[in-house]
Formats: C-alpha cells, structure tokens, sequence
C-alpha cells in the first residue's frame, strides 16, 4: 500500500507539473551529460560484457525529450565478430509487453474496453471459470487481472510443479500452441483456476488473453491492431510482430549463457517468429524492435501520450497502467513493472524485462527513457540490469 501511494503521488506531481495551467515545481537547471559521465556508464557496460554472459550491448538514454547516450558495445555474433550496432534489430521477448499495454491503452482511450471489463463480457463462456474445488470466483476474471498476472490461470511454471505438464503435454495443446484467439480462451478454460483473481501473482502466458478480448471486439488481429494502433502511429519502422525473411537475417542471434564465456545457440526468438507467421500472436512477448524504436515507444509514456505535438492516447489514460495491482506485493501493474529507488533520489521506475535480455523504463522524476538491449538469456540477467541502471541514474539527477 505505500509503494501504490507514493507511486499515486509521484503521478500527481508529475501530472501536475506538466499541466498548461501550472507554472513548474521548480527551476530545471541545465544539464549535459558529461563526457566523464558517459565513460562512467561505458565503463559499466563493458564490465558486465567482460564478465563474459553478453557478447553486446547498447543504450539509449532520453531526458528531457532529447537523446543524450546512444551507442553499441562489443559484438553482435560471437562467431562473426560483427559488431553489436544501435540500429540492430533484437527480439524482445517480454519487453514486449510494454507495446501491449499501449495497445490496450488505446483502446481504452477509444471506449471499446476498460481495464475493469470482466473477460466473460467478451467471451461469454468465461462466466463458468471455476476453482479447483468447483467453487464460482468471488470475482471474475478481469481485463486488469491477466495484465498483471493475477487472474488465477495457472502459468506455465504452475503446470510444471504441480501437474506435471510441459509445452510437449497433449492437454496443454490449446494453450500452448493456440491457432485462434478462441483455440486460447478454451484452453484457459480447460485449466480452470488455482487461485482467487486478483490475490496471487503467477506470471506467465494468460496474458494473452488480452490480445483475445483485442481481436474479439474489433475484428481485427493482433498484429493489425498493433501496426494501426501502435507502431504507425509512432512511425515504428523497425519494429514488428512478424518478421520477414529479410529482417530475420538482421536479427540479432540469441544465446542461452549460465557460465561466464560460454555461450550456447538460442532458438526461442526465431520459434515464436515462425508461430506467429503462422498462428495467433502472442501479447506476452512477441515483438521484434531497436533500440530507437522502443525509446520512441517509452518517450509517449513519459510525454503522457503525446507524440511529435499530438496527443495519441489520453494521459489519464496511460497513468492506469503505472498503478501497482493487488496480489503483486507491489511489484507489477498493467504489464509494467514497478521498482522504487531511494539510493540516488526518491524516484519511481517503470519498466520490462526480457527472456532475451532486453530491459526498457521510465524514470518520471528524472524526466529520463532508458533502454537496454542485449541479446543473451542469463540467470544474472536482472543483476547486470540494476549495476548499469544504478550508475546511469548516479549521474543524472532527480528533477521533482
């Protein structure tokens, strides 16, 4: 409850202190990015590259509006030794999910759905959810609850510990590997619920049932949906949710790294492209962009909704999605993830990580979009995260 107050007040501030009728909460003293801070933060970087579980990384940084760090360190394919470029274009995996909150933002914006809509209000059949007990929910299954992974829909790690499943378990098929948006509803369907909605966090794939309602009560894909909605109106034209042959070749490769300087061939970001060429799309993790793409993407979130003058989705609307949800311990909401940091200044972070290494946030106090990306599953992954973080936002101070 005080990370979701302070997390309302800092929202207020900043709302505040952006309306036009509202003088500044302060004078905004010039600022620039020394070249010592800029080698302070390279220094950083290419630590964690020589600890040996990233081949390449690159980093943007926005304040103010304006791109004050953007470069590429080490290589992007440890065979060829390319070098890792800021235009490279990376799977995102769960990072992803940052587009997919913006997507169903917009359609919130639009009055087609709001983040309370029951799933059953689209999906009828939803009504008969029920625990494992075959008790009815004391609530349903909400818009708000898969976004933050609270519906009770048991995730994959769940299935695992409990049941004995795996993605290969023929009762699984629908939900794993669904060909429509209602091959997933009924796969969720058929898993029932573990949990009460809205009281336990168990991240996973029943976020995907956004992308259903999405295509539900449009009559448009997912992907359609996400190109008109989202990556047009940004003029996103490296980003993407099904790659061409072409861009595939741009791609950066993936690899799997639990053991400084040993890194093992991943297919993960080239699987999902083949399904999602083929089949439904997944909201969890499916989008394929750079560097400028995503800051592009995080800078309309700090602008409150507003991109190159206009206004492309409602502020208020937006700053739904920042809200911490019940049953997250204050840790998620509405597919943004939610850090306090009190080490260099009171701030508040928003922010996604990725299986393939990728990291984006928002720091409002700092008026600052940070975006990481490197391509290499590791189980330090969100160590070398926060040391690089912490020496970015050692260095740029907090302005509310």
């Amino acid at each position: 409850m005080q990370i979701l107050l302070g997390l309302l007040l800092l929202l207020a501030v900043t709302v505040s202190a952006r309306a036009e009728d509202s003088p500044p909460p302060q004078v905004r003293f010039p600022f620039k990015l020394t070249e010592e801070a800029r080698d302070a933060i390279r220094s950083e970087i290419r630590a964690v590259i020589n600890e040996g579980y990233y081949p390449g990384i690159s980093v943007l940084l926005i304040h103010r509006g304006k791109v004050i760090m953007r470069e590429a360190h080490g290589v992007v394919n440890i065979e060829t030794k390319d070098p890792f470029t800021v235009d490279q274009l990376c799977w995102l995996a769960s990072t992803g999910k940052l587009f997919t909150a913006t997507l169903m933002a917009s359609l919130v914006d639009d009055g087609l759905i709001t983040f309370d809509d029951p799933i059953a209000k689209t999906f009828p059949e939803f009504a008969e959810i029920r625990l494992a007990d075959g008790s009815k929910p004391k609530q349903p299954v909400r818009l708000r609850h898969v976004l933050s992974h609270t519906s009770g829909i048991p995730n994959d790690g769940w299935l695992k510990a409990n049941k004995n499943l795996d993605k290969t378990s023929p009762e699984l098929k629908d939900y794993v590997f669904p060909q429509t948006h209602q091959d997933f509803v009924d796969g969720c369907l058929k898993l029932g619920l573990v949990a009460e909605p809205g009281t336990q966090m168990m991240y996973g794939r029943p976020i995907d049932l956004s992308a259903c309602v999405a295509e539900k009560i449009t009559g448009k894909t997912f992907v359609e949906l996400m190109q008109e909605r989202v990556f047009k109106p940004l003029n996103l034209k490296n980003t993407t949710i099904q790659p061409t042959p072409a861009e595939l070749k741009r791609l950066a490769p993936l690899y799997q790294s639990n053991k400084a300087g040993v890194f093992e061939p991943d297919t993960f970001g080239l699987e999902v492209a083949e399904r999602q060429n083929k089949r439904f799309s997944t909201a969890g993790g499916g989008v394929y962009s750079t560097l400028d793409d995503i800051g592009t993407l995080m800078q309309l979130h700090l602008s409150d909704g507003v991109h190159n003058g206009k206004q492309l989705i409602d502020g208020k609307v937006l700053q739904q999605l920042y809200l911490t949800q019940p049953g997250t311990n204050g840790r998620y909401a509405l597919a943004f993830q939610y850090k306090a940091n009190h080490v260099y200044g009171p701030s508040g972070m928003l922010s996604h990580p990725g299986y393939s290494g990728p990291v984006a946030w928002i720091d409002f106090q700092r008026d600052l979009v940070g975006v990481l990306l490197m391509q290499s599953n590791t189980i330090n992954r969100t160590k070398h995260h926060d040391r690089i973080i912490d020496t970015i936002i050692r260095l740029i101070p907090v302005e509310l």
